[in-house]
């Protein structure tokens, strides 16, 4: 009984810690807009999902100029991928691997690859490195590569366990590559080859290549 007693006490801590750390929700939402913005981030922050990202996203609305009922349901949607990307990661998941997987689920990711790219980032590197894994992800379907080659480009070097820095370095390249007049799916492949290359992946036919997809991760 001491022991559940102390876990509530426990829980209730972070998530009072975390409410504190919010930001605060723009002075330029109406009232409703704001309740309803504020239900949504109360019931992440029940289901133990972090809700600093919504408070941002509620931000980024308004520096848009969008209305608020658009701000909620942008709102809204982004707290349903943070419960998805907790189903796919596990309960355990690092908030900051969670906010990057829903970008992730946003960006076109099912839910099947972000499940597989979880279980290939559980290497001594951690949390920080499948974050940064992740937002590389992100990165590179926003510059145009389709979410599948960009999913099994970031698996493979998940797998042979690239620290959060190498996909620091990985974004910065293909972003100069991408300056100097290369297409996004050529700067990834070839920057992804010299990076498996360079991680000690075994020489082989097709191996400068990303793997196949795994039949399982194409389920919708």
């Amino acid at each position: 009984m001491l022991a559940f007693g102390v876990c509530l006490t426990a829980g209730a801590g972070r998530l009072a810690a975390q409410a504190a750390s919010e930001p605060a929700l723009p002075a330029r939402l109406g009232a409703p807009a704001k309740t309803a913005i504020v239900a949504i981030m109360d019931s992440a922050r029940a289901a133990g999902l972090p809700t600093t990202g919504l408070a941002a996203k509620a931000a980024e609305g308004v520096l848009k100029g969008a209305d608020d009922a658009r701000i909620v349901d942008a709102v809204r949607a982004l707290a349903r991928a943070l419960g998805t990307a907790r189903d796919a990661l596990g309960p355990t998941a690092d908030p900051s691997v969670l906010d990057a997987g829903a970008s992730a689920l946003r960006a076109g990711v099912t839910p099947a690859t972000l499940r597989s790219l979880g279980n290939a980032g559980a290497t001594p590197a951690g949390a920080p490195a499948l974050a940064s894994a992740l937002v590389t992800l992100v990165d590179f379907v926003a510059k145009g590569v389709p979410p599948a080659l960009a999913s099994q480009s970031i698996e493979q070097l998940l797998r042979l366990g690239a620290p959060e820095s190498r996909f620091v370095t990985l974004r910065n390249q293909v972003e100069a590559d991408i300056r100097d007049g290369q297409s996004p799916e050529t700067a990834v492949t070839t920057r992804v080859r010299t990076s498996v290359q360079q991680l000690g992946a075994p020489a082989g036919p097709g191996a400068a290549h990303p793997p196949p997809p795994d039949p399982a991760s194409q389920t919708v």
